[in-house]
């Protein structure tokens, strides 16, 4: 499991928030702001890899940035 912040425009979260949930392997844990926290099923560091590239993609992202310590989470 991986978690991930993502970052996005305020007027956007709730609309990628729902996006995010309906995709496999991920489950959005919160959202406040600006952020989005999300966490990613697998170990598989190509599924990382190209998950990340696809949520950054997304209209409204503005970056992702992977958490690495539970003491880094936002809320």
């Amino acid at each position: 499991m991986v978690g991930f912040i993502v970052r996005v425009e305020e007027n956007a979260r709730e609309f990628l928030s729902a996006s995010l949930s309906r995709k496999p392997h991920m489950s959005v844990h919160g959202a406040k702001g600006d952020q989005i926290l999300l966490l990613l099923d697998t170990d598989d560091i190509h599924v990382i890899a190209q998950s990340t590239r696809e949520i950054n993609e997304m209209k409204g992202v503005v970056g992702v940035y992977p958490i690495f310590s539970p003491d880094s989470l936002p809320f």
